[in-house]
């Protein structure tokens, strides 16, 4: 075990652990591994932290540290440690830093919402299937007649689709290990593929998220989802938000390369986990869709991100895309090409346009407010024909990030929290001891502490109440005490968190009324409010009219749709009319800069009211 130097009590650094979002202060000198069970989060270390089961790794991405020692070189692959990998159990911190902890090092896993409604949708690819049946022919005669296949594939209608060279051996061996049947995939651009008759026709839908990462495999004759799951976006580590990520891209050499890196080996590694579930491989899915906003777009197409970092901020395409997905590195089938919808503006990007194809909310004949809470809040408003659209930087509160006791929705985290006179009841994912706040969790304490009395309209404390403690000045109410909690210390809600909430829900509050203003129209005249996202699906509805973050309506009206991105992208790989759709809905949308909005600042600070 590497040697752990002596603790200087008097420097105090704060880690931030990703991608979980848990901030802990710890002494000097304090290993990373040290740092999460402070922080109540748990790293695989199956030998206790000797330094000799080499499971703890970590990745630091800022900050200063111990150096190299013994066991690491031991543990750790020559390419593991120029990639940057350490041993959480043998790296003291030495500086503020923050620490990236891979999905196999982590043994607590963040709860992801994959899951949304759903509606009758006819199941029209552009990937098609030809099935071809060559006479078997005798034991010495050349099994293949490309003859025979050219007629096959005229007679369907693909008379310019010409045979790929390397394709005939693949038809060969299929065809002779089939009594002469095979089937020729075709897209697009011409023949792909080769595949048994009794294979599956698979394609995969990707939502990529400011935080997290869904994928679906489907079945392209049937529709039907046969694997899905979730893994969080590995970029979190260089930025919370996109804001954040443009620039680590702008002001390192290779940032971009970095970011877009991360990202596609995460998506590759968790299309591989989808693949194992149903018995096969990556080289077997024959087209992608993958959807984000347009940050996480611009960086997974490897288009510059500049001009999105600056007024007016500009996207460099807005178009859709449609390109060989090998050409970034997705491991899919060697000519499987991927499909990027079209972005609307700087800040909304095709996930939302996906959201809005899988909530139909165009076609509904009402007048509708659809918004997708994120990091990156996107809003729209369909009234009379017109469709307005605008961002906001909601900001990474409702990950839990920036809130004092605040991480994401892993198990211990409060999601929801109750408070009753003298009584406060928490529940936390999977029941387990508390060890923070997630996003659903500190909205409802707001709510709770204003129903309560405990703080006022404009979020300050009330000092006279005796349920508010004062530690030399600084005001906060207590959830869970020390002995209740999984790491022994007490959870509270303080007035900076208080201000956090504030500022998100103004944010999307703020967004709502520019729109509502641009149409003309008042709140009241939303007839359905649609609600997307991980943590829109979380959120209580009564809590959020309580703290003014949608406006006052009936909740009838209000109607929370899960992950609809991760739906439209379904959509958008099971349906070529859906791609249509997408293109047209992009040059009838009005997007609106609130940065541009003339009033727009003293909406917000009314936005901040508590109400």
């Amino acid at each position: 075990m590497c040697a752990i130097k002596a603790k200087k009590d008097a420097d105090l650094y704060w880690v931030t652990l990703e991608p979980v979002g848990r901030r802990v202060q710890v002494v000097a000198n304090t290993t990373i591994l040290g740092a999460s069970q402070q922080a109540g989060i748990e790293i695989n270390a199956v030998c206790g932290g000797e330094g000799s089961c080499g499971m703890c790794k970590v990745r630091p991405i800022s900050g200063d540290f111990s150096p190299l020692c013994d066991d690491e070189i031991d543990q750790l692959h020559k390419t593991e440690i120029n990639s940057g990998l350490r041993l959480a159990c043998s790296t003291q911190i030495l500086s503020d830093c923050t620490i990236q902890i891979p999905p196999e090092s982590l043994a607590t896993l963040q709860r992801l919402q994959l899951e949304s409604t759903n509606h009758n949708l006819e199941v029209d690819p552009v990937i098609k299937r030809v099935e071809i049946s060559l006479p078997f022919p005798g034991e010495n005669e050349s099994l293949l007649d490309l003859q025979k296949v050219r007629r096959i594939l005229d007679s369907e209608g693909y008379e310019s689709a010409d045979i790929p060279l390397n394709l005939i051996p693949v038809l060969q061996k299929i065809t002779r290990e089939h009594n002469g049947k095979a089937s020729i995939i075709l897209n697009e651009f011409g023949i792909i593929a080769a595949i048994s008759p009794d294979d599956i026709l698979l394609g995969c839908a990707v939502d990529i998220g400011t935080t997290k990462i869904a994928a679906y495999l489907v079945d392209l004759r049937t529709g039907q989802t046969l694997a899905s799951g979730g893994t969080i976006n590995p970029q979190v580590a260089y930025g919370e938000d996109v804001i954040s990520r443009i620039k680590y891209s702008n002001e390192h050499p290779q940032g971009a390369e970095t970011l877009q890196h991360i990202l596609v080996q995460a998506i590759n590694d968790l299309l591989t986990d989808l693949c194992m579930q149903i018995g096969t491989a990556p080289n077997k899915i024959e087209d992608s869709v993958m959807v984000g906003n347009t940050a996480m777009h611009h960086l997974l197409a490897g288009l510059p991100v500049y001009s999105l970092g600056t007024a007016p901020y500009t996207p460099a395409s807005i178009q859709a895309m449609r390109f060989p997905a090998n050409k970034v590195g997705i491991s899919i089938a060697e000519n499987a090409c991927l499909y990027l919808p079209p972005n609307i503006a700087g800040f909304v990007g095709g996930d939302h346009i996906a959201m809005l194809l899988a909530t139909n909310a165009r076609h509904l004949d009402k007048t509708v407010v659809a918004l997708d809470i994120g990091t990156n809040t996107e809003i729209s408003l369909i009234h009379q024909g017109r469709h307005f659209s605008c961002s906001c930087a909601s900001g990474p509160a409702f990950e839990g990030a920036h809130i004092h006791d605040g991480l994401r929705a892993i198990s211990g985290a409060i999601e929801r929290v109750f408070i009753d006179d003298q009584t406060v009841k928490v529940q936390t994912i999977n029941n387990k001891p508390a060890i923070g706040i997630c996003g659903s969790g500190i909205l409802d304490s707001v709510a709770e502490m204003l129903k309560e009395n405990l703080i006022d309209f404009r979020g300050s404390f009330i000092k006279t109440d005796p349920r508010v403690r004062d530690s030399q000045g600084s005001l906060r109410f207590i959830l869970v005490p020390p002995e209740s909690s999984g790491h022994g210390r007490e959870i509270a809600v303080n007035r900076r968190d208080v201000n956090e909430i504030q500022l998100a829900k103004a944010a999307i509050r703020s967004g709502i009324e520019v729109l509502l203003e641009n149409a003309g129209i008042e709140a009241e005249e939303v007839e359905l409010f649609l609600v997307a996202g991980a943590f829109g699906s979380y959120l209580d509805l009564k809590n959020t009219l309580r703290i003014g973050m949608f406006p006052s309506l009936p909740l009838d009206r209000f109607q929370q749709v899960g992950n609809a991105a991760g739906l439209g992208a379904r959509e958008l790989l099971l349906s070529s009319k859906k791609r249509v759709e997408a293109k047209k809905m992009v040059d009838s949308i009005e997007y609106i800069e609130l940065t541009t909005v003339r009033n727009y600042q003293d909406i917000f600070m009314e936005a901040i009211r508590l109400e």
